[in-house]
C-alpha cells in the first residue's frame, strides 16, 4: 500500500481539476450562506426592536381602568371596593396570571406650597414607583418632572365635613421631600393629559395627607367614600392592572370591561395582535428554515456530482495502490479546506452586519447565528466525507473506472 505522507500533494492537484461546476456550486453555497445569515441579522434586529416597542414596553402590559358602568350603564367615579371585585374576577377567570394591581390618588384640586406655587398632587401605590420612573415613593417623598426646591412645604387646608356641605378655615404644613424622575412616556400618564406641576406621591403619603386634611382615619374614610362621598373629591382616580404575560392582556381587559368597567390598553387598537404576532414568528422561522433547507440540500447535490466525476482519479489511486482509508483523507482534506474558509468568510461577515444592525447584547445574538450556521456546515461537512465520499472511494477498481461522463 501506498503511503499517506504525500496527501496534501495529491489533494492539491486534485483540487486544480475541479471543473467549473464546483466552482460555481461552492460560489452559490456561499451566497446561501450569506442570505441566511442576513435573514437571522433581520430577524433578530426585528425582534429587538418588537420587544422594545411591544414585548418589553411597560406600557403595553398596563389596563387602565377609568370608571364603572354601575346598574345605570354611564360612567361612575370608581370604589375602592372595586380593587377587590376585580382581583376575584381575574383570579377566577385566570387562576395562572402573574399581576399587579395599582391605585392612583389625587386631590381635585391644587395645593400650594410655602413660596405660593400650586401643585397637583397624585397618589400612586408605593410598588408603581418603579414604573412611573425613577422615583422613590416612600413616606413624605414626592417625584415629579420639573425643577422644585428638595423640599417643599405644602399647605393643606383642613376641611370639616358636616351636614350643611364642606368648610375651611385652618392649614397644616406638611414637609415632604422632592425629586426628579418621573419618566416623560411612562405607562400611568399614557392616557392622561398631565400638567407640568404634576406630584407624584406614595399610597401611604396620600392616606396620611387625607387623614390630616379630613381628620378622619384612613378606613373610615374609605368607608364613608365608598358609601356616599361627603368629602367633595374624587379620591380614587384610576386603577391599573399591569400583566406580566403579554398574551394575557387582552383577556384580562376584556374579562374586566364585561365586569362593568371602561377600560384602555394598547391592543385595543389592534385586531388581534398576539395571534399576528406569533404568525409572523412562526412564518419568519417557517422561511428561515427552508432556505437552509434549501442550501443544505443543494451543497450536497453538488459535492455529489463532483465527487461522481473524480471516481476515475479515485480509480488510478486504488490502482496506483493506495487504500480507501488515504483516498478518503485525499479527498476530505480538500472538502474540509472549502468547509473551513467558507466557515472563517461567513463568521467574518455575520460579525461585521451584526455590529451594524444589531446594536443591543450583539455578541451574544452573533455568537448565537455564528454557532447555528458552524453547526450546519459540520453537520452538511460529515455527511459529504463520511457517507458520500466513502460510499465512491469503497467501490472497487473496476466500477471506479466505468466513469460518468456527464460532467466531463
Amino acid at each position: 500500500m501506498k503511503s499517506a505522507k504525500n496527501t496534501p500533494v495529491i489533494s492539491r492537484l486534485i483540487l486544480k481539476k475541479s471543473n467549473s461546476y464546483l466552482r460555481i456550486s461552492i460560489l452559490l453555497f456561499i451566497f446561501s450562506l450569506v442570505l441566511v445569515a442576513s435573514s437571522a441579522v433581520y430577524f433578530i434586529n426585528q425582534y429587538l426592536q418588537v420587544d422594545k416597542d411591544f414585548l418589553s414596553n411597560d406600557n403595553t402590559h398596563i389596563i387602565e381602568i377609568t370608571t364603572s358602568r354601575g346598574n345605570a350603564m354611564h360612567a361612575q367615579p370608581l370604589k375602592y371596593e372595586d380593587e377587590t371585585v376585580i382581583r376575584e374576577e381575574i383570579e377566577t377567570k385566570f387562576p395562572e396570571a402573574s399581576y399587579q394591581v395599582f391605585k392612583e390618588y389625587q386631590f381635585n384640586f391644587g395645593i400650594q406650597d410655602a413660596n405660593g406655587d400650586t401643585h397637583f398632587i397624585y397618589g400612586l401605590d408605593e410598588a408603581g414607583g418603579a414604573l412611573l420612573g425613577s422615583c422613590d415613593l416612600g413616606t413624605k417623598r414626592a417625584c415629579g418632572k420639573t425643577e422644585l426646591d428638595p423640599v417643599l412645604t405644602l399647605k393643606l387646608p383642613i376641611v370639616d365635613v358636616h351636614e350643611d356641605g364642606l368648610s375651611s378655615s385652618e392649614i397644616v404644613e406638611y414637609p415632604i421631600n422632592y425629586q426628579l424622575g418621573v419618566a416623560d412616556k411612562n405607562p400611568f400618564s399614557l392616557y392622561n393629559d398631565e400638567q407640568l406641576e404634576t406630584i407624584y406621591i406614595g399610597g401611604n403619603t396620600y392616606k396620611d395627607m387625607i387623614e390630616q386634611t379630613y381628620r378622619i382615619p384612613w378606613d373610615q374614610f374609605v368607608k364613608r367614600y365608598d358609601s356616599d362621598n361627603p368629602f367633595g373629591i374624587q379620591s380614587l382616580r384610576k386603577i391599573y392592572v399591569y400583566v406580566d404575560a403579554l398574551s394575557q392582556v387582552e383577556g384580562i381587559a376584556e374579562l374586566v370591561n364585561a365586569k362593568g368597567y371602561n377600560t384602555n390598553y394598547t391592543f385595543k387598537a389592534f385586531d388581534n395582535f398576539d395571534g399576528s404576532m406569533k404568525n409572523t414568528v412562526a412564518l419568519s422561522l417557517a422561511l428561515g428554515f427552508l432556505i437552509l433547507m434549501i442550501t443544505a440540500s443543494h451543497v450536497i447535490l453538488s459535492f455529489n456530482s463532483y465527487l461522481k466525476v473524480q471516481q476515475k482519479d479515485m480509480g488510478i489511486l486504488k490502482q496506483l495502490g493506495y487504500s480507501m482509508t488515504t483516498i478518503n483523507q485525499i479527498y476530505s482534506r480538500n472538502i474540509n479546506a472549502i468547509f473551513l474558509f467558507t466557515a472563517m468568510g461567513i463568521t467574518l461577515y455575520i460579525v461585521v452586519v451584526s455590529s451594524i444592525f444589531i446594536g443591543k447584547n450583539v455578541y451574544a445574538y452573533t455568537l448565537s447565528v455564528v454557532a447555528l450556521l458552524l453547526l450546519i456546515l459540520f453537520a452538511i461537512n460529515r455527511v459529504i466525507v463520511l457517507w458520500i465520499l466513502r460510499r465512491y472511494s469503497r467501490k472497487n477498481i473496476l466500477a471506479l473506472l466505468k466513469i460518468n461522463k456527464e460532467f466531463e
